[in-house]
């Protein structure tokens, strides 16, 4: 195994917001702020309505690139990671139920969605996430920048 991928791990454990890039129906870019979970095997996974723009985006073309990084960061100190692959909806009850147990853990704001808070609280979110889907990013390539290495720091993982 790659001395990467822990890294690469326990990175995409410490955020939970990708920029997703997607590709139009004219081949023109465009971006969304998604919130995700990883595996240990290095996919990602957001929630998304398949109406949104990237989500009719990916229903024609699942090539996609991401980011991942903390905001306000010292240039001397700027970590991120730079991704290539493809994205898809997950199948399958017991995969889905796996992916929304690990969305439920790591966010506090989808366990409260069981309860009853008030108008603007978590309640407000239950039409959006009922029209949301799960969506697979499987990575092809992932590159790590870490300028507390050295500034331009960067390494790849292929992944098969």
């Amino acid at each position: 195994m790659s001395e990467l991928r822990p890294r690469l791990l326990a990175f995409l454990h410490h955020h939970d917001t990708m920029s997703l890039a997607t590709i139009g129906p004219a081949g023109e870019p465009q971006a969304a702020a998604v919130f995700y979970v990883a595996d240990s095997g290095l996919d990602l996974y957001f929630l998304s309505d398949p109406q949104s723009r990237h989500g009719r985006n990916l229903a024609r073309e699942p090539r996609v690139a991401a980011t991942i990084q903390a905001d306000g960061q010292n240039w001397r100190e700027i970590t991120g990671l730079q991704i290539e692959g493809t994205a898809a909806l997950v199948d399958g009850v017991d995969k889905i139920a796996g992916v929304a147990r690990l969305f439920a853990e790591r966010f506090d704001f989808l366990r409260a969605l069981r309860g009853d808070e008030d108008e603007g609280g978590p309640v407000a979110l239950r039409g959006p996430i009922a029209d949301s889907r799960i969506y697979i990013l499987r990575p092809a390539w992932i590159r790590l920048i870490d300028n507390r290495l050295g500034f331009g720091h960067k390494e790849e993982l292929t992944l098969e």
